[in-house]
């Protein structure tokens, strides 16, 4: 009988998507502990892997609805699964938050999705997604919210949810601070979660001040980064720019687009579908400019860079992806410091992370052009170069920009560790950097640098996100 209940349940849900614009999206639905879950794949992320996505709450009959509509296919226009679970009313209890820790695993593990969603809730939703990112910080990129609730006091009140926390009024009374999302934000605050919500400042069912407005007097104490777009004369109503709100929409894509995650720096293990590029067996990399002679040299597993100024390339182009290359920078003594080692890891030609002789550069001194930088945009937030002559490492990941036409409309996200050390965590690129070319929809390929440094190279291995 449950399966059959389920399964009408689930048809329910997925009926309110607007059909109209079902085709153009790859559409799943399955149970997951017993309960229906819905997951919409943009076409172009069908073969991908660590996909990017929102976690929509609440999954009810007819929620999420038509008005989700404009937001639902901008994330998919970005690349941005959506998907959700009904967990009936469960008021962010904790029988509802174990059916979520499911959801995650069945997605990450069956269906490729990021480690690290961004979470969108709307009204009830609110209750269920914090309560569960309250002890879940660390794999939360993001939240949004469209007035929603964060204070059990207020809605729907101790009396009615105590059921669903198998509590008595008075027991969930004395034990408000385990499960209230305002009295649950100092782990999300220390993990750096950011928050959007949009609320209208007339709402009687989840009044603002209660709520979002007490959500950001706590968090922005406990040093979270929150921003509130409180809505004049708005309240608990369907208005469109509650769900056409273009800054909801950029704030959900980009922080779903994170490249936290991608990278276990401690397990460390390559992808079975891994591109190697310079192995033990040889180098897959080719001259960038094919009427130069190439004076880079490969023997015993290690390709040393050309005393020259000629680069090479990956023979395939790439969009998302993470890697890891070895280097070790050779002994130089220039007068100018910019040039002593010098080679880059021009990441699709357009945005390069620096290698260059820094060991020992003061943090005063440190500049944005040295080893680890992005290059003149950004330093690395630890220095950690090893001497000439030891071998170095860098671990990347990467998303490619977003473009609509010709036009950007996301920029592309890079994390980098250095020596296993985190200096570059989900930042964005706001443009190319120095001599990169310029930005644009394709893929391209991955350069490493001549710059008249033999600087060497072994174990460059390439994964992109796609299986």
């Amino acid at each position: 009988m449950r399966t059959d209940f389920s399964s009408f349940v689930l048809a329910g849900l997925l009926a309110c998507i607007p059909a109209e614009w079902l085709p153009s999206q790859a559409r799943q639905q399955f149970e997951v502990a017993g309960r229906p879950a819905f997951l919409i794949l943009p076409k172009q992320a069908a073969n991908d892997t660590l996909i990017p996505w929102v976690w929509y709450a609440p999954n009810l009959p007819r929620l999420p609805g038509g008005a989700e509509k404009w937001m639902f296919d901008r994330f998919m226009a970005a690349g941005v699964a959506i998907a959700g679970i009904d967990v009936g009313e469960s008021y962010g209890s904790p029988d509802g938050r174990r059916v979520f820790d499911r959801l995650r695993s069945h997605l990450i593990k069956k269906h490729g999705m990021s480690p690290q969603p961004c979470l969108l809730a709307r009204s009830r939703g609110g209750l269920m997604l914090y309560n569960w990112a309250a002890q879940n910080a660390h794999h939360v990129a993001g939240i949004a919210g469209i007035y929603p609730v964060c204070n059990l006091t207020s809605y729907p009140g101790l009396a009615k949810a105590c059921g669903a926390y198998n509590l008595s009024e008075d027991q969930l009374t004395a034990a408000l601070p385990q499960h209230n999302p305002i009295d649950r934000l100092a782990s999300l605050a220390a993990a750096k979660v950011p928050i959007f919500h949009i609320h209208g400042d007339q709402d009687r069912v989840v009044p603002l001040a209660d709520n979002s407005g007490e959500v950001q007097t706590r968090y922005t104490k406990l040093g979270g980064s929150m921003v509130l777009k409180a809505i004049e004369g708005q309240g608990h109503n369907m208005w469109r720019g509650f769900f056409e709100s273009q800054e909801l929409v950029d704030f959900v894509i980009n922080r779903a687009r994170t490249t936290k995650g991608i990278i276990d720096i401690i397990e460390q293990s390559k992808p079975s579908h891994a591109v190697q590029c310079i192995g033990k067996a040889g180098s897959q990399l080719v001259p960038e400019n094919s009427d130069v002679a190439s004076n880079w040299v490969f023997e015993n597993g290690v390709l040393t860079a050309s005393p020259s100024s000629d680069s090479v390339l990956t023979k395939e182009s790439y969009r998302d992806f993470r890697m890891h290359i070895e280097f070790n920078i050779n002994e130089s003594h220039g007068k100018n410091p910019e040039a002593n080692g010098n080679s880059g890891v021009y990441i699709q030609q357009r945005y390069e992370v620096q290698i260059l002789d820094s060991f020992g550069v003061a943090a005063k001194d440190y500049k944005d052009s040295f080893c680890g930088s992005l290059y003149r945009l950004r330093k690395p937030d630890q220095f950690v170069c090893k001497k000439p002559g030891e071998w170095q490492t860098y671990d990347i990941a990467f998303r490619a920009p977003v473009f609509t036409g010709t036009k950007k409309t996301h920029n592309a996200r890079i994390t980098v560790y250095h020596n296993n050390r985190l200096i570059h965590d989900d930042c964005e690129l706001t443009r190319k950097t120095g001599a990169g070319q310029p930005e644009g929809p394709d893929a391209k390929p991955i350069k490493l640098q001549g710059h008249g440094n033999k600087v060497r190279f072994r174990n460059f291995w390439i994964a992109p996100l796609r299986r």
